[in-house]
């Protein structure tokens, strides 16, 4: 109610001096103007800056393959076999301030390259898509698959590098891999 009248008595007054002086108008509309155009409105509070994981939350490709090893223990002491190279895309989403899921889809696959002997065991399939869960600190971030460390990264705004490092150990341990800091990858825009 107290507003209404406040809005009843400038109305009576702007009535009253137009009414008696319409010259006295004019100087109280530039009066009441000059603090409108010198006064800026602040919004409440201030922005809420992007969490790093919101930050790194996009879609990501390799410009170029990356090459993997395959490794395992089935001649004796656990050692690489063969190498391929793949291009993949990944997929962030922030799940948290400093939580990430990643996706990785295949984009290209060569042919393995034999560099050691596997004893006739099989490689262990690779299939896609692969789900990653990753946990941000500062410019790193590691990714983890079934509760198990599987790569550990460092990133800027539109790139990211680092190193993959998979392995199971069922009857015999074999896994995949790259060399240090050789996964390179570039955000899409």
């Amino acid at each position: 109610m107290q507003s209404l009248f406040g809005y009843l008595d400038a109305a009576l007054v702007y009535r009253y001096i137009y009414t008696s002086n319409p010259d006295s108008m004019k100087k109280l509309v530039y009066i009441l103007l000059i603090p409108v155009m010198f006064c800026t409105c602040k919004k409440s509070g201030s922005p809420v800056p992007l969490t790093v994981a919101r930050q790194m939350a996009g879609n990501w490709t390799t410009p170029n393959p990356v090459t993997f090893y395959y490794s395992s223990d089935g001649c004796g002491g656990y050692s690489r076999y063969s190498s391929f190279k793949m291009k993949v895309n990944w997929q962030i989403t922030a799940t948290g301030d400093n939580s990430i899921s990643v996706t990785w889809n295949l984009v290209s696959y060569s042919a393995q390259t034999l560099i050691g002997s596997n004893c006739g065991l099989g490689a262990p399939p690779l299939t896609f898509p692969q789900d990653f869960v990753g946990i941000v600190t500062g410019s790193k971030f590691s990714m983890d698959q079934n509760q198990t460390l599987q790569g550990v990264f460092n990133f800027t705004t539109d790139n990211i590098t680092g190193t993959m490092s998979e392995k199971d150990c069922l009857i015999y341990c074999s896994g995949y891999s790259t060399d240090q800091n050789t996964f390179i990858l570039t955000r899409v825009n």
